[in-house]
């Protein structure tokens, strides 16, 4: 059995609510960014970073994102604190990395500002406008870092963004000395920290316009998906009815534990003794097949037929035909199994292989649809689909000697391979159609003479040695 024939299953995601995990990636993406984002410039230039300080950012950050991954797994009734709480998390987040960058090179390190970029777009799964909340909450945040290391902006503020640096710088000096501030060597001209910090803010609004771009696909796809899962669920509904009146014996299963998932009518009459409920159990243990193995390879592998398979059922033995079809649903591996009992086939085919005649049927084109074992040793190498007037060359070309006519049924004497046989010849009507089958049986003609010969009512027993 080929592996590409296998069904391929779709894990299904378990979110209580779909904005949480797109929050947590974006953070942790956030802290894999930073760590490089601090290291590289320590590496390349030798400058000295706050580790003391930016460490406990990092760890602050961790924190946030294990706050994120609690919330997710836990299932919530009130839709509106939960935004809050998700809201001031990432409003922490930000003032987070706005801490971590002014302690990790400030103004001299303006790469890192880059960083920014992924909680404004991250806080799109929050709602349309929270971009725009947080990169005016990041350019705020950014310019009173700048403005506490470099003096020179203030000229460029106004009175309360100038109050809030000086209060700010401050703030930093009693708490970490006024000599001890990351960088305080560095010069550079007012212009440069302007256009920094022009630029830093352009990128931020750019970044909230594509995220509010990206919301809207993002909320279609939504859209789709809850339109999906409602055909699904329909759907679902559907083929359990479909399945429950199935007018033939078939089974749904677990293909992994052989479970019974469900059952049509037919099958839970003929098979489970017509129980109530039949979901739940074993299906080798229901139905007891005389060779369970080739069929339970059907199920654990990519399906098919298996033509003959006997069955137990009780004290009584069935011929069935088992079909093993594969599906998925809800993440599951699942195999409808069909089971047609074909004992009365068996039983009628078994009698035409033991029958003394030679007898095969045609379709009304002269085609042989099916024949007996004598039928084969007397016409060697026949196969279904041959043409039955290839059978007797001696009759001209184009005579239909398998068609009764109106009589239904005709009797000849022929000869096939040097002995004498009476042909007979009778048409089988087929319900709604106009055109027949036709059954055609050899009998020796030695034989039919002893049937001649025989008194009515008497039986003659040959004994052989």
């Amino acid at each position: 059995m080929n592996d590409g024939y296998r069904t391929q299953l779709l894990p299904a995601l378990l979110w209580h609510d779909p904005r949480i995990h797109p929050l947590d990636d974006t953070w942790l993406l956030t802290i894999f960014t930073i760590v490089p984002a601090i290291a590289l410039p320590w590496f390349n230039s030798g400058l000295q970073i706050d580790f003391v300080a930016t460490t406990m950012g990092l760890l602050t950050l961790g924190a946030i994102h294990l706050a994120f991954t609690v919330l997710s797994s836990r299932e919530t009734r009130h839709p509106i604190r939960l935004t809050r709480t998700l809201t001031a998390l990432h409003t922490l987040g930000v003032i987070t990395v706005a801490f971590i960058w002014q302690h990790a090179g400030g103004v001299q390190n303006p790469l890192f500002l880059l960083v920014f970029a992924l909680p404004v777009i991250g806080a799109i799964f929050l709602s349309r406008w929270q971009p725009y909340l947080m990169a005016t909450l990041a350019a705020v945040m950014v310019a009173l870092m700048a403005s506490s290391q470099a003096p020179e902006l203030r000229w460029y503020a106004p009175a309360g963004l100038s109050a809030a640096a000086d209060w700010l710088g401050g703030v930093l000096v009693k708490a970490t000395g006024a000599g001890s501030l990351p960088f305080a060597g560095f010069y550079a001209p007012a212009a440069y920290f302007v256009i920094l910090l022009e630029a830093f803010v352009i990128m931020l609004f750019g970044c909230a316009v594509a995220a509010e771009y990206l919301a809207g696909i993002f909320e279609r796809l939504r859209g789709q998906a809850a339109s999906a899962r409602a055909e699904t669920a329909r759907s679902q509904a559907l083929w359990s009815a479909l399945l429950e009146q199935l007018p033939l014996p078939a089974v749904l299963l677990d293909a992994d534990t052989h479970e019974v998932v469900g059952a049509s009518a037919p099958a839970v009459a003929k098979f489970f003794g017509g129980e109530e409920s039949v979901v739940g159990r074993d299906f080798f243990q229901a139905i007891h097949f005389s060779y369970p193995e080739a069929v339970q390879q059907l199920i654990d592998g990519a399906g098919g037929v298996e033509p003959q398979s006997m069955v137990r059922l009780g004290e009584q033995l069935l011929a069935t035909e088992v079909r093993v079809q594969h599906l998925a649903q809800n993440g599951r591996r699942l195999a409808l199994v069909v089971v047609n009992d074909t004992t009365e086939a068996l039983c009628v085919r078994a009698a035409l292989d033991v029958a003394e005649h030679a007898a095969l049927v045609a379709d009304p084109q002269g085609r042989i649809l099916a024949f007996n074992r004598p039928a084969r040793a007397l016409f060697s190498g026949t196969q279904v689909g041959a043409e039955v007037s290839g059978l007797l060359p001696q009759f001209q070309p184009g005579t239909r000697w398998w068609d009764p006519g109106l009589s239904g049924r005709r009797k000849m004497h022929v000869t096939v391979m040097r002995r004498v046989y009476q042909l007979t010849t009778s048409s089988v009507p087929l319900p709604g159609e106009d055109t027949r089958l036709y059954v055609v049986a050899f009998l020796p003609v030695a034989r039919v003479a002893a049937a001649d010969q025989s008194p009515v009512g008497s039986t003659t027993v040959v004994e052989r040695p």
